[in-house]
């Protein structure tokens, strides 16, 4: 008759057990955290930026939306801090249509500025009720609006940046850029990028 005995002794293979977990939630609380938005990092902020400065030079605007032939030409920055400063740059002393560009931040609720904008750019620490109220406040209005939050379009935004790193992609809604009467210029989708990390 043979006698078998447990290789591991239970209290043992308990204290295994609590060691390995703590192994593991020290391993992932080291490591640096995902990215939850295109906007998150500095190589997806260039992304936006550039095709956002795309967006500018090939989307038309129906020529009533500007107050005058010196009106600038308005980006409006909405619950995400992080692009300001790229954009910034970017568009410093730059004239979209001759005109020049005027960088501005938008706080939630301040629907009719966000109205006299060309371009809103929607960032994830807005939330989603209040931007889905945004996006229903500028509907008709000649507003490109544009985010990286997921589901953007599903909600009425007009261009979502989706995915990350080579895997990014863009969404349109056609419905609401034609109630808008925003046009694509028929050189839009010309922008291509090769990511290197």
């Amino acid at each position: 008759m043979y006698n078998f005995r447990p290789l591991i002794n239970p209290t043992r293979s308990a204290r295994c057990r609590l060691l390995c977990c703590s192994l593991l939630l020290s391993v992932l609380a080291l490591s640096p955290a995902r990215a939850d938005y295109l906007s998150d990092t500095d190589l997806g902020r260039k992304v936006m930026v550039d095709y956002i400065v795309h967006f500018a030079h090939h989307f038309q605007w129906p020529i009533e939306v500007f107050s005058g032939s010196n009106a600038p030409f308005r980006i409006c920055v909405m619950g995400d801090d992080a692009l300001m400063s790229p954009l910034a740059v970017r568009f410093h002393r730059h004239r979209i249509q001759g005109r020049m560009v005027s960088l501005e931040t938008v706080n939630h609720g301040e629907n009719m500025r966000a109205r006299s904008c060309q371009i809103v750019v929607m960032g994830g620490e807005l939330g989603k009720e209040p931007m889905a109220k945004t996006i229903g406040a500028l509907e008709f209005f000649p507003v490109l609006t544009v985010s990286d939050v997921s589901r953007f379009t599903l909600l009425g935004g007009m261009v979502e940046f989706s995915g990350s790193g080579a895997n990014m992609s863009l969404q349109l809604n056609k419905t609401r850029l034609d109630r808008a009467e925003l046009k694509m210029g028929t050189s839009l989708f010309r922008l291509t990028r090769t990511a290197t990390h």
